[in-house]
């Protein structure tokens, strides 16, 4: 993790939450209470953020919550107060995770996996830290539309947000990623013709993985 990647989401950190409103309410809030009730054991939630997933887990799980940024993790401790110790939060590049193999059953994130420099590595450290077997991913994601024109719309403009932000990929084919990182999708639930996405999957044992094609 680099300082200036860092200084991205430091940056937004105080106007993430009203900036996202409209969208917690038509979608993410739902999509999210349904995406974490599947989360089990210890779960190991990357990138944080200012810790809108906190209220949605299971009151039986224990969380351990990562983000690049101090001051997005300053807004996700006020969230996890009311959570009775479960939470434990900490600074970590999620591409690097300090972790031993085999630490956590359950792995979630959201809106994260847009803005990695490199999925494919993100995705072998989520592998290696989950339990084998049934280490489970829970993911809730925008990528690559499957309808047009909104995969036109949004291929379109991938290139200008990205420069504008320098982070978030709109377009990113990230279900198939998780597919050849040796995970089996077992639920999707989309919303927007597939730019949003809610995947459960889980950690096929001695899968041999795919490399991603460009």
């Amino acid at each position: 993790m680099t300082r200036a990647s860092a200084d991205t989401f430091d940056r937004i950190a105080s106007p993430y939450d009203r900036g996202m409103a409209p969208l917690e309410r038509l979608w993410l809030r739902r999509m999210r209470r349904r995406l974490l009730a599947h989360a089990r054991g210890h779960v190991l939630e990357i990138g944080v953020g200012t810790g809108a997933n906190l209220p949605y887990y299971p009151p039986t799980v224990r969380i351990t919550a990562v983000d690049e940024s101090l001051d997005m993790l300053a807004v996700a401790a006020q969230r996890a107060r009311g959570l009775d110790g479960r939470v434990a939060l900490g600074q970590a590049n999620v591409e690097h995770l300090v972790f031993p193999a085999d630490t956590f059953d359950t792995v979630a994130a959201s809106l994260v996996l847009c803005s990695v420099v490199d999925l494919q590595r993100t995705l072998d450290e989520i592998r290696r830290v989950l339990r084998e077997p049934g280490g489970r991913l829970l993911l809730l994601e925008h990528m690559r539309p499957r309808v047009q024109p909104l995969t036109l719309l949004v291929d379109l403009a991938n290139l200008p947000w990205y420069a504008f932000n320098g982070r978030c990929h709109l377009n990113r084919e990230t279900q198939q990623a998780v597919s050849a990182a040796g995970f089996e999708v077992e639920h999707v639930e989309r919303k927007v013709g597939g730019f949003l996405r809610l995947i459960v999957a889980r950690i096929v044992p001695g899968a041999i993985k795919k490399p991603l094609l460009p």
